[in-house]
C-alpha cells in the first residue's frame, strides 16, 4: 500500500499588477485542519492532511459530530458535500472562541 504525500506546493501568493498580468507563488506546504472547541480547556488541535479535500471533509465531520448533527442546515449541506460551508455554519453557531479551519501551513527552510 503506497501513502499519500502530505507535501503539496500551494499557492502561497498572487499579485495582481496594473497591466492585467498576475503573478503566482507557489510554495510547499501541507493542508492542516486546526479546531478549539469546548473539549481540551481552549487548547488549539492541528491535524496534518494529504488534501485539502480531505482535511474539509474530515472538518465538516469533525463539526457534525460536536453537535451539528441536530442542525437541519448543516446536515443537508453535509449530505450534499459542502464542507466548507458546513465549517462555516459550525463558526457561526458557536461561540467565538471555538475555531474550526482549514488552511496550508508553509513549510519554513533554513537560509
Amino acid at each position: 500500500m503506497s501513502r499519500p504525500t502530505f507535501i503539496r506546493q500551494v499557492t502561497s501568493s498572487t499579485t495582481y499588477h496594473p497591466d492585467g498580468s498576475v503573478d503566482t507563488t507557489k510554495d510547499p506546504a501541507v493542508w492542516t485542519l486546526a479546531h478549539r472547541g469546548y473539549s481540551g480547556g481552549g487548547r488549539l488541535d492541528v491535524w496534518v492532511y494529504p488534501t485539502k479535500a480531505v482535511a474539509l471533509r474530515e472538518g465538516a465531520a469533525l463539526a457534525m459530530a460536536c453537535g451539528l448533527d441536530e442542525d437541519e442546515q448543516a446536515v443537508k449541506l453535509f449530505k450534499a458535500k459542502r464542507y466548507d460551508q458546513v465549517m462555516e455554519r459550525y463558526e457561526a453557531t458557536h461561540p467565538d472562541t471555538h475555531l474550526l479551519r482549514v488552511q496550508p501551513a508553509f513549510l519554513q527552510y533554513p537560509d
